[in-house]
């Protein structure tokens, strides 16, 4: 077993992901989300660019373009991502 999945896999967790999380609490998961990639509790805070970048790459080991995914969102151009544009990426 390598460890890792193929984007189509990937994919079929996420649709699978969606579906279970019609049942749960979005604006909690997103929260919780939030949190874990440097956010605050209460939607304050932000999530630096480098971190996401991390994490969808070398953690997730994704090679989709996060980098221009990022920019699209990062209305403000500040390499910070606020809890909005968080929830906009990761609704995308």
């Amino acid at each position: 077993m390598s460890g890792s999945i193929d984007f189509g896999e990937f994919l079929k967790v996420v649709e699978k992901q969606k579906e279970r999380a019609e049942h749960f609490d979005d604006e909690e998961d997103m929260i919780g989300s939030f949190v874990s990639c440097g956010g605050n509790p209460d939607k304050s805070g932000h999530v630096k660019k480098e971190t996401l970048i991390k994490i969808i790459k070398h953690d997730f080991g994704l090679t989709i373009d996060i980098e221009d995914l990022i920019n699209k969102v990062d209305t403000d151009g500040s390499g910070e991502i606020e809890f909005g544009e968080f929830s906009i990426l990761l609704s995308s």
